[in-house]
């Protein structure tokens, strides 16, 4: 009989919801209906009652009946449990969501920092909120929180399988580029990459996408920029930004100041209005993906990769 109800002994609770995550996620195939099965508390079983006689009558029990999906006398929490029930124990993408678990189940610290606000709206401290606000309604409860962890997971998914994969492919077709640049003592690594995802340069700036200090990313189907920088590094983007915007009115035929403190300020100037040099991020940004309605750049990719080598090493660094 298809799953129509998933069980739990109590109200919701990190551990169960992860593990309610999973079995929707990952569970299609071997309990067939559970991605629409509703949730209910069930304090106690009946007379006989036992996870496979539940099963039978369309309801999975998580937590309880003694099942393989019960944590009680075990080492494991409930989500470590099921994700080793359905196979998906060592998937990358699941780490986080099952370690911030068991740390909440197994240690009480699903928000480990001190500071009241931290805790307060840490997801922890809101799934105890909406249990003291909603305690009779734990469909209600459940599904709050499930997109979070969806987003999380789809996140985590993208960063640790989708993005180095393609990465390689690119590298492999010669549409991603790395060289280093020196700009005064530093010696910085910068990559070029054709994508239209905007976690590519937060990837390539990780330690798992090889500590990127200088992200040039153009858009796959426009002459769209941005570029990007780790903002440790205290990398000096206004040479770049003075050549960007030099060459651009040139291509365009525009008139600018010969004022060098003028081409390289913060901001945006008035004869190339579609570059932006950002403070508060340290990067130079041409429109994208939700930018749509700024002009392109008028610099082929190879030319604004000249443009970025020369800027870096123009200046001598902050």
């Amino acid at each position: 009989m298809p799953v129509r109800s998933i069980a739990i002994p109590t109200r919701p609770q990190t551990d169960t919801i992860v593990a309610i995550f999973l079995v929707k996620t990952f569970g299609k195939e071997r309990f067939p209906g559970v991605e629409s099965a509703g949730v209910e508390v069930r304090p106690t079983l009946l007379p006989g009652e036992n996870f496979d006689s539940l099963l039978k009558s369309g309801v999975l029990a998580l937590d309880m009946a003694e099942g393989p999906l019960d944590h009680h006398y075990k080492s494991f929490c409930t989500s470590e449990l099921a994700a080793q029930y359905l196979g998906v124990e060592k998937d990358p993408s699941l780490t986080q969501l099952l370690t911030w678990s068991r740390r909440d189940d197994k240690e009480g610290k699903g928000t480990i920092s001190r500071d009241a606000l931290d805790r307060a709206f840490g997801l922890a401290g809101l799934i105890s909120a909406l249990n003291k606000s909603y305690p009779r309604e734990p469909q209600k409860i459940v599904d709050a929180v499930l997109p979070l962890l969806e987003a999380h997971w789809r996140s985590a998914k993208e960063h640790h399988v989708e993005l180095p994969l393609d990465v390689e492919g690119q590298r492999a077709k010669g549409t991603y580029q790395e060289f280093m640049v020196k700009q005064g003592a530093k010696d910085l690594k910068v990559a070029s990459v054709l994508s239209n995802k905007p976690s590519m340069p937060t990837f390539l700036r990780s330690e798992r996408g090889g500590k990127v200090d200088v992200v040039v990313q153009k858009l796959e189907a426009s002459n769209h920029y941005s570029i990007l920088t780790n903002q440790k590094r205290g990398v000096d983007l206004s040479k770049i930004a003075g050549l960007i915007r030099m060459r651009e009115a040139q291509l365009a035929n525009v008139l600018v100041p010969e004022d060098d403190r003028y081409m390289t300020q913060i901001g945006r100037i008035e004869e190339v209005p579609h570059w932006y040099y950002d403070p508060a991020t340290n990067s130079l940004l041409n429109g994208g993906i939700h930018s749509k309605d700024v002009a392109e750049s008028l610099i082929a990719l190879e030319e604004m990769l000249t443009l970025v080598k020369t800027g870096l090493e123009m200046s001598a660094g902050k």
